[in-house]
């Protein structure tokens, strides 16, 4: 029995064990449910309100806002200001983390709640300067745009004082509130716009870094505009510190579709307008559409949180839509020191402009820099010290953004009350930077196209390498006249396009570029549209979804003529030069052209480029065409002992290529599909780097094109050449019909909402990714908030 009463006590003392146990995992489970459901209230809690009524302090008179099935918000003001007011309070509270993260982006504070991440982006910002020229720039806009922009400030600052406690989730993850709202906070996003828009200033840096180790003859034939008494060059380590120093959020990355076409050759005897502008991807994407209705004012399309206006939309009697110019209007020059506190100059030695910038950092102790400005702009070589250029030698950046007295966003003010073509010729001729070419239709059957913005006039040069700063040979001069800007009106073929092709014939006298794009997409869109009659919306939503790749087209003509060794690549070969150049997402020969033309690429300039290549790994056509046709030496591999053909490296690039693809995607190539390898990628620049939040916040999506398609799909080229996700691209498609405005079509790539757990995060994805359109204001699914008066 005694036995059985220790068996008893031990088998007792096992189930307080196990009771104890039961109790502490029940115990832990439920202080995880409970936290879980606390995060779940708290995020969900983060959700915009968006039914009932709601006094507010600052809203004049009732204010509705009436919502769609995916989120678009129709504002119906009874006053200017309250029209304002409710844009403001709307993009608070669909995208306040993105207005959050631009303006701190702009003023260089990222580092104060991200810490040491940010610190690199920051330094660069306070060194431009770009906060200081947006505050500055608000004396220059009339009272009636800077009382606009207060309004602005009004609605987003009233937003947030009803929500301090209910903030989007990446605010409760860092651990902050954000300060009120300025108008010089709406200020600053249109410098970054105006810096990332501009000519592609970076292929200076790359030039004058190249000059240090190649001949002038074969650097002209990799930059076909490159002056060949390049005055300046920089170190190639220096050089390169510098291209690699500027953040990725402000490298230069302009392209964007526009035309109209007149009434003569639509089905209503109207004009069409189309327009996609294209921007780095990123989730949400950039736009944000909007409806708002005021005393005069009656305003449809693309707006961008940050700014009250419309970007890219109609006023009930005149469309328009834009592209970047590419206009070279920022320039490096290479500065002498003359002591440790002035640098030459021609008239004799100046002293530095200097500030002090104190930058805090989460985690860390505050960073001190000191920033030192010469005539012509910042010195940005000081963000690495000394060797990026020359001994005694400092580098200044000049840039039309950086100017004080900037009226560009007056000029979208103007633009959305504009009624006719010299009220819209009026309203652009403020825009400074960036330079655009902006395209005009109106509903009395009229169409134009305007190039507007400040382009510099130089004394000499062309602004494509580093001018000696202690001349005045590359100094600005002035302005080229606005009357002498690119513009037509009523034009007798009746259709304008541009998709950042060259906007100017040769003998036109002044310069815009020394460097245009390829006009691959324009000839796309000029063929498509032919001496077609009665086009509708229908067909201009099927040329911006257009996927036909000329650059591949001209290409592989030059690659699949040649002898393959293996079978394998002979049918390859064969069924490239059948193919129709279709970047289709089910198809598998642009992935197959792809994969090669970058192992191409990669074989013919890398060896001779070295740490440079990086900026070449993006194909250039044109380079690439010469060298296949003119420029064969470039094929050599200068590593070896034999010299290679042209002809070799083709096949051998095909060969590597094939053997890739069969890595990653099997030996089945009916399988491989150019859409699994080319998904159109929208990451969240924050949330989806948080663990668990990232698969939510990250979104994706099998996408058309290459980056000269019409529905342009720009993409990185992955490490092993066979994965090219889209990181660029249509943000925003728009079409226009004059004569019902009422139905004209848009649509944005994710959704209206920032936040991941709002179903308007990504609910225009799909239609997106088939360029399906919305026609605003007919959908029966809404919400109606009213704002009124807060007693």
């Amino acid at each position: 029995m005694a036995g059985n009463k220790s068996g008893d006590q031990d088998y007792a003392h096992i189930g307080d064990v196990m009771s104890g146990w039961s109790k502490l995992v029940n115990g832990i489970a439920l202080v995880l449910i409970l936290g879980v459901s606390a995060l779940f209230v708290v995020v969900m809690g983060s959700l915009p309100r968006i039914d009932g009524r709601h006094p507010v302090n600052g809203i004049q008179l009732k204010t509705t806002i009436t919502r769609d099935s995916v989120g678009i918000p129709k504002i119906v003001a009874e006053t200017r200001h309250d029209a304002y007011f409710a844009m403001g309070w709307v993009h608070a509270q669909d995208r306040m983390w993105q207005l959050e993260a631009q303006r701190r982006l702009g003023a260089g504070r990222l580092a104060e709640v991200v810490g040491e991440a940010g610190l690199a982006s920051d330094r660069y910002m306070r060194t431009l300067g770009l906060y200081q020229a947006a505050e500055r720039s608000l004396g220059a806009l009339s009272e009636p745009t800077r009382s606009a922009l207060q309004s602005y400030a009004d609605g987003i600052n009233a937003w947030m004082g009803h929500n301090i406690h209910r903030l989007p989730p990446e605010f409760t993850i860092l651990g902050f509130r954000p300060e009120p709202w300025t108008p010089a906070d709406s200020m600053v996003w249109q410098k970054i716009m105006a810096m990332t828009l501009t000519g592609n200033w970076h292929d200076d840096i790359l030039r004058a870094q190249l000059a240090r180790t190649m001949e002038p003859k074969r650097l002209a034939e990799l930059f076909p505009a490159y002056p060949a008494d390049a005055p300046v060059t920089l170190s190639a380590e220096g050089g390169k510190a510098l291209l690699d120093a500027f953040p990725e959020t402000m490298r230069p990355t302009p392209a964007s579709n526009v035309w109209v076409v007149g009434g003569s050759r639509t089905r209503s005897g109207k004009p069409l307008l189309a327009g996609d502008p294209h921007l780095a991807f990123r989730a949400p994407i950039l736009w944000y559409l909007a409806e708002l209705e005021a005393p005069d004012l009656k305003l449809a399309g693309a707006t961008v949180p940050g700014l009250p206006f419309h970007l890219i939309g109609h006023n009930g009697r005149i469309a328009w839509s834009f592209t970047a110019t590419q206009a070279d209007t920022v320039d490096l020059f290479v500065e002498k020191l003359a002591g440790e506190t002035h640098y030459r100059a021609p008239e004799g030695n100046r002293p530095f402009l200097t500030r002090t910038e104190t930058i805090k950092v989460k985690g860390m102790a505050d960073v001190v820099m000191n920033v030192r400005e010469t005539r012509h702009g910042p010195v940005v070589s000081d963000l690495l010290g000394q060797g990026v250029a020359g001994k005694d030698e400092v580098l200044a950046l000049a840039a039309t953004a950086l100017s004080h007295g900037d009226t560009s966003v007056q000029a979208l003010h103007l633009l959305n009350q504009a009624g006719d073509w010299a009220a819209f010729n009026k309203a652009v001729r403020d825009v400074q930077a960036p330079v655009l070419n902006i395209a005009y239709a109106d509903t009395t059957g009229n169409i134009g196209f305007f190039t507007a913005g400040r382009i510099p006039i130089r004394k000499s040069g062309n602004g494509t390498v580093p001018a000696r700063g202690w001349t005045n040979e590359g100094d600005w001069t002035g302005w080229v006249p606005v009357a002498k800007l690119p513009q037509s009106f009523n034009p007798k073929s009746g259709v304008l396009v541009n998709a950042n092709n060259k906007v100017v014939g040769d003998k036109y006298p002044y310069l815009i570029s020394a460097t245009w794009s390829e006009g691959y997409r324009a000839s796309r869109i000029r063929d498509l549209l032919g001496e077609r009659r009665g086009l509708g919306i229908e067909d201009m939503m099927a040329i911006q979804a257009d996927s036909v790749s000329l650059q591949a087209v001209e290409l592989k003509e030059l690659l699949t003529g040649i002898e393959f060794k293996a079978l394998r690549s002979r049918d390859v070969a064969h069924r490239l030069a059948e193919w129709d150049g279709k970047a289709d997402r089910d198809r598998s020969e642009p992935l197959i052209f792809a994969a090669w033309i970058n192992r191409l690429n990669r074989a013919i300039l890398a060896d001779e480029l070295k740490d440079s290549f990086a900026a070449f790994e993006r194909v250039r056509p044109q380079v690439l065409m010469d060298i296949l046709t003119r420029r064969r030496h470039w094929c050599d591999d200068v590593n070896t002992p034999e010299a290679e053909s042209c002809d070799e490296l083709i096949e051998r690039s095909l060969d590597q290529a094939l053997a890739d693809l069969e890595a990653t995607w099997g030996k089945d190539m009916k399988t491989w599909r150019w859409g699994a390898a080319h998904p159109a990628r929208f990451e969240h620049p924050f949330l989806g780097k948080v663990p668990l939040l990232g698969g939510m916040a990250d979104l994706s999506v099998p996408a058309d094109g290459d980056d000269f398609t019409v529905s342009r799909a720009a993409y990185r080229v992955e490490p092993g050449a066979t994965r090219f996700p889209q990181i660029h691209g249509a943000g925003l498609r728009a079409v226009f019909d004059l004569s019902d405005l009422a139905d004209s079509r848009f649509v944005i790539a994710t959704g209206q909402s920032g936040n991941p757990l709002s179903r308007h995060y990504a609910d225009m994805l799909p239609a997106w990714s088939v360029n399906r359109l919305y026609r605003l204001g007919l959908d029966s699914k809404r919400s109606v908030l009213v704002l009124e008066r807060g007693r």
